[in-house]
């Protein structure tokens, strides 16, 4: 055991200059130790970077990279260019000398390297943090200054291949605990200390001053405010060559749960230095109130003159922590699998031969740790083939690897609850990581899992086989892709996946990479489908999801997750050829509607898988597969972007994978989505109805509050009383292009307004049929089987005016156009095979002497809540409970003896007062014309049928 080489005396009891002295030079001999291991691990255009960093830092020449202008705070504290220095600049620019200029002040204190960097786990691949260190008293302006030149430097080291980020610090700031979040992504404020722990075991100096923490003897942490200050009060260090982050000796409890969750959020790209990270806050948590940080330990260790950098790296010093936390609590699968992530981490494959290896040191230090795990030739072999990892393994991996981070974050999360402490995140950035970690890691039905975390490079195979297993009452029917190797003659094979429909399955292995361009597909035992039209599958996978796909930008997590883009695949699978055939599709032309074909007006779409994907880059996958495929696809498509909000639809693309006549299919389902998508999305605002014709039946398709609904009506008599039904507000109507071609119902639509009347007719020899268009959009049919009195409209006008004043009395908002409603009136005509047109038609309110008295009716409601109606004729009352059932006939009676010479012609209700009777005749309490309408269609054909009974005594 080594002997401890400095004193335990406190500051005020004997810790003098000369052993301040000795520990100073004890920290710099590591630090150039590290400093040299990490330019021996740097390519020579590394190192070079790695050189000119402290003077292009230090100077401000137009020459050298990062060069913004002659204002940007420079000069590093401390800082002596050597000739080693200049021949640096130099090498970037010739033109390059060094100028001497007291006037301009030192703004830079310190610059350090940070993280993998000198230690066991730097590898090619490791990148650069540099921690930059300004003067406090730095402005804004100058702040943003010199970050612009960090980040040119930046861009001339990528350049270089190599990745360098700076972090510009103001230590006073941080030590005070104000720390600004270190990039867009991550959650510094949340781990402040943890951070700085970090830092003070990992960091390499590159120039400026030293850190004071270096000072203070690992038992005096506790007391790191009294003891610096003495040391500084004392003289016992020079304020100006040192620089103060703090102590890191009481890590606050809230600090955990939000380093957890950030590093749960670094597992989706970096899973393996993801747990080793979490397990180290968890044996952290575990000695909670008394932690000893890893950075005093590493302190204590320099302080009990440990100098061998081996034992000291930073990278080994976490690893052991964790093992001997994991074998206190006997939980030897998780050493086993934080052995492989350290392994993973070095990243030196021992299987293969030492030449391979530039850095011999970094394989003798694994080689000691591998042996001590007892890991036999075959295990390190496994290891080492990490990058051709094929799917199983992989699988196995990732959850083993999910279990580790679940129970890491629950571990932790329990432990932040438990101390009732606030977590030092914010609210924000709380949200974001969390929605980062449901979109990586969270499993729902028909969600696309991304199962390769950087894992393995390479998951894809050789051949795949598709295997179909119909379903049973025991079981679901059952689509599995398994992969085959060996030769022919001993072949083996292994489950890739599975899942009850074959789209989701395609999709899976698509999305993960394992069936590629030269994978070879067998579809013996799938008779559903072949492999031509998987092929077809996957080249429109190859399109509409190009890989690898692009990073999630950061500002999407902001919100909840929207759909993007949605992919449409019909009949994947669902109709052979030979079944088309017998239905007689070779007939089928674009004239033809394929939603309602043939004599029995079937719907060729037998099946629709759709495909999303979101903001959060989350892929989904539904089948829909019943009769009803096209209404239920429509359905969850119009779930996912709700009309009259801020968001666009998704964009949609749609192909007919199965069959010869798809395109025909596909243009009809496309020019279907596309009239519903302007109907919904474009041309209107507010309630909207959407009315085609599928198969037998008519279909209107609308949004009752934020669920959309589609009401099937086998009959057009059926659906014009369903576009008689109340609204709320105003309701327009489109039509499919291809519906109600005979109908005046698409003409009327294009011509009804809000807080408008329409009223269509079209006169028969016989009769007359009348549409009209209330001020909500609801459309009132009725038709009149008699020889009409040309003064028919008259009456009507004159009761909608009445009708109009009274509603106008609780609903101002209806007379807003210049304090009127506007009534129209439009004659239908359709000539010789031709579409129906419009005229319009003025209506005079005059009508002829017979019709002047009123007919007024007045609704109330009886003790059973039955809504009844008394008549007033010329003044005259005819009340309902007075002649009950013998009501119409009294009034038509009476109606009649007024009328000269007996004519037989209808009566017409001129006023209707509904005002009592409101909640009883309107399912939302509100009354429209239509109710008006309706009432008086009812109360006339009643008196109308009681004049005929009369006419017939």
């Amino acid at each position: 055991m080594k002997q401890r080489l400095i004193p335990t005396f406190r500051i005020d009891n004997g810790f003098d200059r000369q052993n301040l002295n000795i520990i100073d030079k004890r920290f710099k001999a590591i630090n150039a130790d590290r400093l040299s291991r990490m330019r021996g691990a740097l390519q020579d255009r590394h190192k070079a970077f790695l050189d000119a960093l402290p003077i292009l830092l230090h100077c401000n020449h137009p020459m050298l990279p990062g060069f913004v202008n002659r204002h940007v705070p420079c000069k590093i504290s401390e800082f002596k260019p050597e000739k080693p220095d200049i021949l640096a600049a130099k090498t970037l620019a010739r033109s390059f000398t060094l100028n001497y200029e007291p006037e301009i002040p030192e703004s830079i204190q310190g610059v350090y390297v940070m993280g993998s960097v000198g230690t066991i786990a730097q590898s090619d691949r490791s990148d650069l943090d540099v921690w930059l260190c300004y003067e406090p008293s730095l402005n804004q302006k100058s702040i943003q200054l010199l970050q612009q030149k960090c980040e040119r430097i930046s861009e001339w080291a990528t350049q270089q291949r190599l990745e360098v980020h700076f972090f510009l610090m103001d230590c006073e700031a941080f030590k005070r605990g104000h720390i600004s979040t270190l990039d867009k992504e991550s959650s510094g404020s949340a781990q402040r200390l943890l951070l700085l722990d970090e830092f003070y075991r990992s960091a390499i100096h590159i120039a400026g001053r030293t850190p004071l923490w270096w000072c203070v003897p690992e038992n005096d942490e506790p007391e790191y405010a009294a003891h610096t200050h003495t040391l500084l009060e004392k003289r016992f260090v020079n304020p100006n060559k040192v620089l103060d982050f703090g102590g890191v000796a009481a890590i606050p409890s809230g600090e955990f749960i939000g380093a957890g969750i950030w590093q749960l959020y670094k597992a989706i790209e970096s899973p393996y230095k993801s747990v080793l990270k979490l397990l180290l806050l968890e044996a952290y948590v575990s000695e909670y109130p008394d932690i000893q940080p890893l950075s005093i330990q590493f302190k204590q260790s320099i302080f009990d003159g440990e100098l061998d950098i081996d034992e000291l790296d930073s990278y080994v010093l976490v690893y052991q922590r964790i093992e001997a936390y994991l074998k206190k609590n006997h939980q030897y699968k998780r050493l086993e699998l934080a052995r492989r992530c350290f392994y993973f981490k070095v990243g030196c494959q021992l299987s293969r031969s030492s030449k391979h290896h530039a850095r011999p040191w970094q394989r003798e230090i694994l080689s000691k740790m591998v042996a001590e795990w007892q890991w036999s030739t075959e295990d390190i072999a496994l290891l080492d083939a990490r990058k051709r990892w094929k799917i199983a393994t992989v699988v196995s991996e990732r959850a083993m690897l999910a279990n580790e981070l679940n129970h890491s974050y629950h571990f932790l999360l329990e432990f932040a609850q438990g101390q009732n402490e606030s977590r030092s995140i914010s609210t924000e950035e709380l949200t974001v990581l969390g929605r980062k970690l449901q979109a990586a890691f969270e499993r729902r039905p028909g969600k696309i899992e991304w199962i390769n975390p950087n894992i393995s490079k390479d998951v894809s195979e050789d051949e795949i086989a598709i295997r179909h297993r119909k379903g049973s009452k025991e079981q679901p029917e059952t689509w599995t892709a398994l992969a085959f190797s060996g030769t022919f003659a001993a072949r083996e094979n292994t489950n890739v996946h599975s899942s009850v429909h074959f789209v989701e399955l395609i999709v899976w292995c698509f999305y993960n990479g394992i069936i590629q361009s030269h994978t070879r597909l067998d579809f013996s035992d799938s008779p559903l489908v072949d492999l031509q039209q998987t092929r077809r599958l996957l080249d429109t996978l190859g399109r509409w999801l190009p890989k690898p796909q692009a990073p999630v930008k950061h500002e999407h997590f902001f919100k909840a997750a929207q759909p993007e883009k949605i992919l449409l695949l019909i009949n994947v699978g669902a109709t052979t050829q030979s079944e088309l055939q017998e239905q007689g599709l070779q007939r089928l032309s674009q004239k033809s509607d394929p939603l309602r074909f043939g004599s029995r007006n079937e719907s060729l779409v037998a099946s629709i898988d759709l495909i999303s994907v979101n903001s959060w880059q989350e892929v989904h996958v539904r089948r829909f597969d019943r009769d009803s495929a096209l209404l239920d696809a429509l359905k969850e498509y119009m779930r996912m972007t709700l009309p009259n909000t801020h968001h666009a639809p998704p964009e949609l693309t749609i192909e007919c994978i199965g069959g010869d006549y798809g395109q025909i299919i596909e243009h009809r389902v496309t020019e279907f989505f596309d009239e519903i998508n302007r109907c919904f999305y474009s041309k209107h605002k507010g309630q909207h109805r959407y009315i085609f014709r599928l198969e037998q039946a008519f279909h209107v398709l609308q949004f009752i509050g934020m669920r959309p609904t589609i009401a099937a009506y086998q009959k057009e008599s059926q659906l014009f009383t369903a576009l008689g039904q109340e609204h709320k507000e105003f309701s327009g109507i489109s039509v499919d292009s291809r519906c109600l071609q005979n109908s005046p119902i698409p003409l009327i639509a294009s011509k009804m307004r809000r807080n408008t009347v329409s009223v269509f007719y079209r006169r028969f020899e016989a009769g007359m049929e009348t549409f009209i268009a209330d001020e909500k959009g609801s459309i009132v049919h009725f038709v009149e089987k008699r020889q009409q009195d040309k003064n028919t409209l008259s009456p009507l006008h004159r009761f909608l005016r009445a009708a109009i004043a009274r509603q106008a009395k609780s609903h101002p908002d209806l007379l807003a156009d210049f304090g009127i409603c506007p009534i129209y009136f439009y004659e239908l005509t359709q000539p010789a095979e031709q579409r129906i047109t419009a005229r319009q038609t003025p209506i005079s309110q005059s009508v002829r002497q017979k019709s002047m008295f009123e007919v007024k009716a007045i609704a109330f409601s009886d003790d059973n809540e039955q809504v009844l109606y008394d008549f007033y004729c010329d003044d005259q009352e005819f009340s309902a409970r007075s002649f009950n059932e013998q009501l119409f006939l009294v009034v038509a009676q009476f109606v009649l003896s007024r009328r000269n010479n007996g004519e037989n012609y209808p009566i017409y209700i001129t006023d209707l007062d509904l005002s009592l009777c409101n909640e009883l005749l309107s399912a939302n309490g509100e009354l429209q014309i239509s109710h008006y309408l309706d009432v008086k269609n009812t109360l006339e054909a009643k008196l109308n049928q009681a004049i005929g009974v009369l006419s017939n005594a």
